[in-house]
This record gives structure tokens, sequence and C-alpha cells, in this order.
């Protein structure tokens, strides 16, 4: 019997040391952990046509509002592209379509728009900041542990700096809307990102500084 509670006792001190060692294991979960529930929101414009009969064409998704020309005032179709983002959104529910309208350009010709409206679920994905709407496209994770410092005392507590690569987990809907918004910029997207951070060591293992704010 003393020897099992010695056995467990071994095992549960191992398997404490095993979560508070500094490891790229260690490492990486603790990033993931705050990352997973951390957005990553960009400006994403509408690849809209520059012949909109005088229209606007300039519009960044996230807007509570969005129109879209669908003709010129020469009546031919345009935004097709813009128009199929918009269908991707409005897909996943971020957008909903709203009853075409016309507005009159150059006092003469009428130009048919789509109408759209951001939803709660569209809401929740935008950020708002003194650049404008940015559209939340999903998280990132660690994709690979470049280096970190010797875990050293400091102010009380135990740190240790990580410099990573990150790449993007991109949401269903936000890598069909990438991809046709710009294939290039889509590329770029997937490349691993350099991040740093700092993890801090508590009871329970290595923690992402950040999570503990």
């Amino acid at each position: 019997m003393k020897k099992i509670s010695m056995l467990a006792a071994s095992l549960l001190l191992a398997a404490c040391s095993g979560k508070q060692e500094a490891s790229n294991n260690n490492f990486t979960e603790a990033i993931n952990a705050f990352t997973k529930n951390d957005k990553v929101c960009l400006a994403v414009n509408l690849a809209l046509d520059n012949a909109q009969g005088g229209i606007n064409n300039t519009l960044t998704l996230g807007s509570k509002e969005i129109r879209i020309a669908r003709k010129n005032s020469e009546g031919d179709k345009i935004n097709k592209t813009a128009l199929k983002q918009m269908k991707i959104l409005t897909d996943a529910d971020l957008y909903e379509k709203g009853k075409d309208s016309t507005v009159t350009v150059d006092g003469e010709h009428e130009i048919p728009q789509a109408v759209y409206y951001r939803t709660s679920k569209g809401e929740a994905n935008v950020l708002n900041n003194a650049q404008g709407s940015m559209l939340c496209l999903g998280t990132q994770k660690v994709d690979k542990i470049i280096l970190f410092t010797e875990p050293t005392p400091a102010n009380g507590i135990t740190i240790s700096k990580v410099v990573y690569d990150a790449k993007l987990v991109p949401e269903k809907w936000a890598q069909e809307l990438l991809k046709t918004t710009d294939k290039n910029w889509w590329k770029s997207l997937q490349e691993p990102q350099r991040r740093t951070a700092v993890l801090v060591l508590t009871d329970k293992g290595w923690k992402d500084e950040r999570e503990l704010h």
C-alpha cells in the first residue's frame, strides 16, 4: 500500500513538473490557449469596378449597410466580384440581402443597386477602430517555436519570452472571401508571421501573459 502511494505521488510530481517545464510543446500549448480566443481582424475592401456610373467605389466590408451598383450608366453589368463577395457573406449569415434600389447619376441615369444589411452575427465579427471597420476572419495558431529565453524571476513571477511563427486559421467563409477578394493577398496571409509572447509560470503550468490580464 505504501509503495502504491509513493508511486502515485511520484507520478503526480512528474506530471506537475512536466507542465511547468520550459519546452516547445508547453509553450505552444500556452500560446494556442490564448490565441484560439483572440480574433484576427483585417480591413477587407469590396472588389469594386472603377466604372460605377459616378457611385463611390471604395467600400469596406463590415459596414452596417452596403450598396453595390449592378450596372453602370451605359447599362453594362459591373461589380461581379463584389457581388460574389457579398454572396459569401450572406451565406455565412454575416449580412442579409435587402430589397434592390436605384440611384440617379448625372441627373438622368438610374443605376440599380444591390442592398445588404449587417446581421447580429456580422456585428459580432466586426471590430471598429480609428481606421474604420475590420472584419474578424479567424484566429492564429503556433506554426513553430523559434526560440525562448531561459525562465527568469521578474517582479515575483517567472517569465520566458518566446519568439514563434504563427499561421492564420480562417473561418471557412473567410477563406472563401479572401480567395475571392485577392488571390495574392490570400497567398501572403497563408505565410507564417513572426510573433513574440511573454509566458508566465503558474501553478497550472505556463500561461500567456495576455491571458492573465
